[in-house]
């Protein structure tokens, strides 16, 4: 009899799980902020090691003259999380309109100690995405994995850093971290300050900001796009990129578990004589990750897909190259749970010498990786393939 009804229970909570779910996709079909903006132009400076790249945005905020707008995934109180905190809290009070977004479970250790010196020192800081009701099981996996700083209203940061000591390799477990994120001037800066004042808004009550947000921009020498994504559009603007590959695609990502559709894609281009090449970590730092990415991997591989495991500290990475004219740089990992479920925002760069530049960064990372052979895919540890299929099975979440 206990039995019976513990199975009923369970039976009943997952109904509600699968019913919140789908009515929560419903729902944000129509309500999700998700935005290709018209193609314009900008400069970018190009980082893939954490030290350059946090002392350029430390720079950049010391000579902020009017406004700070950062919002990240992941912010820690750790060392390199002080000297950005402290250098905020220093702006704040020199009367800088300071505003720090992160996401609640992304940054779930940031204590309450912390918060209440942020408000103290006049920063304006909010958690994105708090997991509420209704919808609460989707919106407890819809994050905001955005990753965009807007200094001045002329200085852009878009890409896959997040504010931690592991970003600059100081963490033991993952020695060195590989990730890439570009500094950006000229219009495309609007576009990604568009995208940072929408998450403000619909977080925050507050009334539009009281300083300029748009100010006039110098042209850039680069064409650029901004996409910003929340689980439904993504995986649509993977395929178009795919299918108009006729030389090359380089694919870059921490997690790689595609959607079908992708792996056909994939399966076509090498059928166009298309040269597939992917890169993802030897190392993983989340559970059922790697073995669920061994599960898309057989079929790529025996089609003549290139794949490489980064075996020199952890590959972060995300990006995607096109017949060597085309770069996205992007927050967004090639997986379900940025396709179908994160908030996400990545640009598109239209330029032959730009992308190449790219290119030649992620042949240096290959050179330091193992090519994942036919012989190698079969040698696998007999005890992952089970956890393959049940990192497959839960693919959608993790």
């Amino acid at each position: 009899m206990i039995a019976l009804i513990i199975l009923f229970i369970l039976i009943a909570l997952a109904l509600l799980v699968i019913l919140d779910l789908y009515m929560a996709k419903k729902y944000f079909s129509t309500h999700a902020f998700e935005r290709s903006f018209d193609q314009t132009s900008g400069d970018a400076t190009f980082y893939h090691d954490g030290e350059p790249f946090f002392d350029q945005l430390l720079s950049d905020i010391h000579k902020s003259s009017s406004s700070i707008h950062m919002m990240f995934f992941i912010v820690k109180n750790d060392e390199i999380g002080q000297r950005i905190l402290q250098a905020l809290k220093a702006k704040a009070e020199q009367g800088i309109s300071v505003f720090l977004l992160t996401d609640r479970l992304g940054s779930y250790s940031f204590d309450q100690k912390t918060i209440q010196m942020l408000q103290k020192s006049s920063i304006q800081f909010y958690f994105l995405n708090k997991p509420r009701f209704p919808f609460f099981v989707y919106r407890l996996n819809m994050r905001n994995h955005r990753k965009i700083t807007v200094i001045d209203g002329k200085i852009g940061y878009i890409g896959g850093f997040n504010i931690g000591d592991e970003y600059v390799g100081k963490k033991g477990r993952f020695g060195i971290w590989k990730d890439y994120h570009l500094r950006m001037t000229g219009p495309v800066v609007a576009d990604l300050q568009h995208v940072f004042l929408n998450d403000l808004y619909r977080t925050a009550d507050i009334h539009p900001l009281p300083y300029e947000v748009f100010p006039t921009l110098e042209p850039g020498t680069l064409p650029c796009t901004v996409r910003a994504t929340a689980g439904f559009s993504l995986e649509a603007l993977f395929l178009n990129d795919i299918e108009q590959a006729k030389d090359r695609i380089i694919i870059c990502s921490p997690y790689f578990i595609p959607s079908n559709p992708l792996i056909d894609a994939l399966l076509n281009a090498r059928k166009r004589g298309v040269t597939v090449e992917i890169i993802i970590p030897m190392k993983a730092d989340h559970p059922l990750v790697k073995e669920a990415g061994f599960h898309y991997m057989r079929d790529l591989i025996k089609s003549g897909c290139y794949v490489y495991r980064f075996y020199k500290g952890f590959y972060h990475s995300k990006a995607i190259l096109i017949d060597q004219k085309r770069c996205m740089i992007s927050t967004a990992n090639f997986d379900k749970r940025s396709l179908f479920l994160n908030e996400e925002v990545d640009v598109v760069i239209d330029d032959a010498n730009f992308t190449a530049h790219v290119e030649q960064q992620i042949r240096e990372h290959i050179a330091v990786s193992e090519q994942m052979t036919q012989e190698k895919y079969r040698q696998r540890p007999l005890l992952t393939r089970p956890l393959e299929w049940v990192g497959a099975m839960f693919s959608y979440f993790l």
